[in-house]
């Protein structure tokens, strides 16, 4: 009891200062609520302890009450109608800012997932049961080609290509689409459930563009294909011709023994060229690469590059003379050689090379008579982590020549492009600094 009067006695101590006291305790019992809600406290276990508190002030006033006798009814009577009331302020201070801290937590969650979700790499939807798209982000809208206006209220499937099978309840596949534009994309799609109290009401998923990565692995098989094929090619042709000579060397006649070496030199200089052009890309790639530009005759340039390329009897080079450019003769000797090698090998002859001045540019444009590229691979016909197009129309080789080809002629203050040729075939064009 006297316990009970002490506590009691401090409670109307407190309470004799008026509503003061409990405007000076709300702000730090919800800072108390917060720090419970920041502590993942259920906030029935708070309230229940500001409840037994509750409690006990009421029944130590009603025991020292009883105690006392009548002249503490005053007391009891303070206790109703004023402190009971602070308390349950303060209780409602406590769960307000309890609350405050657990919405403002949600909504600072809810941002940063949407701000993920918006601005995510990898494309976002969410669709109902009937596979129509209630929600799209933008990159969904970069990968598929279309806008998100476009997206949102069609059907998935529509959207992705009609021509794809792909079911809404498969948790991860992968398909290749053809886009509305012609671009074909390699899709991961992954997707989810979405349920409410338990019911199915649609699904969720992302969707991650694999093309890239697929034409690089591509880029690596055929890199290997590369040194298996193309290096091999002319190693066992100069090895048959060694193997020919040291046996039978003595027996052939001068003139045969020359036509042997010129075989070897011009195999030997194809193999060189290709080791030169693998070391050329990755001096692009660091931005090392150095050209020397001077006044170059474009004519003589061409047929320099004509030497050391297998079949040039099916080329034919108009350019008038005295065209002259600003240029790096080595390196245009090398551009003109890679695409005079590709017309032969990936088009059909005739070959021809024309240039002439287009205002302060020349412009060389190498044509063939082929089949030309197909159309949905002319955007990265001129970057390494794709196929040329050109296998298309014969086996598999990289975009390494043409990768190198755009190096050098961009390094060289030029441009490069492909058109389709004005009688069919194949058109390169690449254009140099008048001088």
């Amino acid at each position: 009891i006297e316990d009970a009067r002490s506590r009691f006695e401090a409670i109307l101590a407190v309470a004799a200062l008026g509503d003061q006291t409990d405007d000076e305790h709300v702000e730090d019992l919800a800072a108390v609520g917060a720090d419970a809600a920041s502590a993942l406290t259920p906030l029935p276990e708070v309230l229940l302890v500001l409840r037994i508190s509750r409690d006990l002030v009421v029944q130590t006033a009603v025991e020292v009450a009883e105690e006392r006798g009548r002249h503490w009814g005053l007391a009891l009577s303070l206790l109703l109608t004023r402190i009971l009331p602070a308390l349950d302020r303060l209780t409602d201070a406590v769960a307000r800012g309890y609350w405050a801290a657990v919405i403002a937590r949600q909504e600072e969650s809810r941002s940063r997932f949407a701000n993920m979700v918006e601005n995510s790499t990898d494309g976002v939807y969410e669709v109902d049961l009937e596979g129509r798209v209630r929600y799209a982000n933008a990159a969904l809208g970069v990968i598929l080609g279309r806008r998100p206006d476009e997206i949102v209220g069609a059907r998935f499937v529509e959207v992705l290509d009609p021509a794809t099978k792909f079911a809404l309840d498969a948790e991860e596949s992968e398909v290749v689409v053809r886009r509305a534009d012609g671009v074909v994309r390699v899709l991961d799609i992954r997707g989810v459930e979405r349920r409410v109290a338990g019911v199915l009401v649609g699904y969720d998923g992302t969707v991650r563009d694999l093309t890239a990565a697929v034409r690089f692995e591509e880029l690596r098989n055929d890199l290997l294909a590369l040194l298996g094929h193309e290096l091999r090619q002319p190693l066992n042709t100069i090895l048959g011709l060694g193997a020919t000579l040291q046996a039978h060397g003595n027996e052939f006649r001068p003139e045969r023994i020359k036509s042997i070496g010129e075989k070897i030199h011009q195999q030997a200089e194809q193999t060189a060229r290709l080791a030169d052009d693998l070391y050329q890309v990755s001096r692009l790639d660091y931005d090392a690469q150095l050209v020397n530009r001077r006044r170059l005759d474009i004519a003589a340039a061409v047929t320099d590059a004509l030497v050391a390329v297998a079949g040039t009897d099916q080329v034919s080079v108009q350019i008038p003379a005295g065209l002259v450019a600003l240029a790096d003769r080595r390196r245009t000797e090398q551009v003109v050689a890679n695409l005079v090698e590709n017309a032969l090998r990936y088009g059909a002859p005739p070959v021809v090379v024309t240039a002439d001045e287009n205002g302060d540019e020349v412009v060389v444009r190498v044509s063939d008579r082929g089949s030309g590229v197909p159309p949905e691979m002319e955007a990265d016909l001129f970057s390494k982590l794709t196929l040329t197009g050109l296998p298309r129309r014969t086996h598999a080789t990289t975009g390494i020549g043409l990768a190198l080809v755009r190096g050098l002629v961009e390094a060289m203050g030029g441009r490069v492009w492909y058109e389709h040729g004005a009688t069919g075939g194949a058109d390169f064009c690449f254009t140099l600094p008048s001088a």
